[in-house]
């Protein structure tokens, strides 16, 4: 399958990104996640549920409340990211302590908040 996007920028940062996210979208390899990921990313937004933005330098955003997907692509159409935020505040405190210390979390309410959040950033 062709890609919509120019997928990641390499073959380590495809791994590493499924290796961290891939089990969240139930790929069953990296091939599979960045393919996710780009049909996500560089096809239409999901009717009626997706909010997208445009930072300042380029990059696009997407969040999808369904299904809780978040991605970003760079304005070269590089993916940068995506997988499914999770605030820390809907964590147990032991889970919260071990999520918070690797950045797995993030400190907003909910994951729209974050999504805006995220749109402000350069």
């Amino acid at each position: 399958m062709a890609l919509q996007t120019k997928g990641f920028l390499n073959d380590r940062q495809r791994r590493r990104h499924f290796t961290e996210h891939g089990a969240d979208f139930g790929a069953m390899d990296a091939k599979e996640y960045e393919e996710l990921a780009d049909t996500f990313l560089g096809g239409p937004a999901p009717l009626g549920s997706a909010h997208e933005c445009t930072r300042k330098m380029g990059d696009k955003l997407r969040y999808d409340p369904t299904t809780q997907a978040y991605g970003v692509l760079d304005s070269r159409g590089v993916i940068r990211t995506f997988y499914k935020p999770v605030p820390c505040a809907s964590l147990s405190a032991a889970s919260r302590v071990a999520m918070q210390s690797t950045g797995r979390c993030h400190g907003h309410a909910n994951n729209f908040l974050y999504f805006q959040s995220e749109c402000r950033r350069w």
